[in-house]
């Protein structure tokens, strides 16, 4: 059962909004704003002084939080970047793939997701196999049976941002280690809100965002990479962050020939960090890890289900996976797309904060919602099923 109390605590400040956009941009509780700014004050209270070495403190913590949610072996698994996109172009950059080597990957990826990949057709040659979804659903048994002797990664988002329909994780896990081939996962979409455990489901390398349902801030994320790979992954930007053999200012390197790259997830944290942001992320892990992720998906899926069947005879078009095991927290509905000034009149009326654009809504859910914003929403999606 989520503690509601606390949840009111943290949200107060939505008073009566709905707030359902978690899928573009989440909204930080109340210990991640105090946390955030508590950070600029200590900053210039201290004139910087030792800022650095004790906000090392925090990212080490942050790491071993990360580590918890996601269920990592190691905390040293857990590197720290500024986004999704960079995340992925790390893999796709640093891991050795060369002309005729493929990628498998599903056509209604994200672009943060999909252009590195398409920056490593352009440069190395190589080939991506895009397969094509299933009346809006991701074939993930028809990614499985494409990969060949050439198929070196398989990469998919864990909840599909356009459609909402989470992929069957543990099926594709359990497959790409059968045939030796590394599993890649977009985690932005789930993470915070749906368990996602990279061992269980035998997740390689897996890049996240914070800023939606991690309860974090924009410029931040982090990549987990397990040890099998991590030593095959060179990073694209070197720094004295990122390697053993640097020296501690005012030293001067002698070193003039090689790198000696952290032999862990450290390895791709060039130099300084965005530590704000990073206590942000604990902060927001804090909040999850109380509440509990399996409550959290728990209430998510009810609300979920409470909302479809509120609108399934609602004559508009509504994204919907027919299994309900691939409901990823997200209701995506599309309406004729010349009626967008009116469809915002309504939403806003009715003071709900969502995805919309020329011909389509989409609403993500989050743990502060409840049964009776659902209800809130169905009578709005009526209004707009009448214009």
């Amino acid at each position: 059962m989520l503690n509601k109390r606390l949840i009111e605590e943290e949200f107060s400040f939505l008073k009566d909004v709905i707030f359902l956009n978690v899928s573009s941009v989440g909204m930080p509780p109340k210990r991640v704003q105090e946390a955030y700014n508590h950070f600029m004050e200590y900053y210039v209270k201290n004139f910087g002084i030792d800022v650095v070495s004790k906000s090392w403190e925090i990212v080490n913590s942050t790491r071993e939080k990360v580590s918890k949610l996601i269920n990592a072996k190691h905390s040293h698994e857990i590197g720290f970047v500024k986004n999704t996109c960079e995340g992925m172009s790390i893999l796709a950059n640093g891991y050795p793939l060369k002309k005729g080597d493929n990628i498998i990957i599903a056509d209604q990826e994200h672009q943060s997701t999909l252009f590195p990949w398409i920056n490593m057709h352009q440069q190395k040659g190589i080939v991506l196999k895009v397969i094509k979804n299933k009346n809006n659903e991701v074939d993930y048994k028809k990614m499985v049976e494409s990969i060949d002797e050439n198929t070196k990664i398989l990469v998919v988002s864990s909840i599909q941002f356009s459609t909402g329909f989470f992929s069957d994780l543990y099926f594709l896990g359990e497959e790409c280690k059968k045939r030796g081939i590394i599993f890649a996962v977009d985690g932005i979409q789930a993470l915070g809100r749906m368990k996602i455990d990279v061992q269980s489901m035998n997740i390689n390398y897996l890049a996240c965002g914070t800023n939606k349902g991690l309860l974090g801030t924009l410029g931040a994320g982090f990549v987990y990479c397990d040890d099998n790979i991590v030593k095959d992954i060179i990073p694209p930007y070197a720094g004295y962050q990122s390697t053993i053999n640097h020296v501690v200012p005012p030293a001067i390197t002698s070193n003039f020939e090689y790198i000696e790259w952290y032999p862990h997830a450290r390895r791709f944290e060039s130099g300084n960090l965005s530590y704000n942001c990073i206590l942000a992320i604990s902060q927001g892990i804090d909040l999850i890890l109380e509440l509990g992720i399996d409550e959290i998906e728990k209430h998510i899926r009810k609300l979920e289900k409470r909302l479809r069947e509120s609108i399934k005879d609602v004559p508009l078009t509504i994204v919907q996976a027919s299994d309900e095991k691939n409901w990823g927290g997200i209701v995506c509905i599309y309406y004729p797309n010349n009626r967008e000034k009116e469809v915002k009149d309504i939403l806003s009326k009715y003071k709900i904060y969502c995805t919309i654009r020329a011909g389509y809504i989409r609403l993500g859910i989050n743990f502060y919602n409840t049964e009776e914003d659902m209800d809130i929403v169905a009578k709005a999606i009526y209004e707009i099923s009448n214009l």
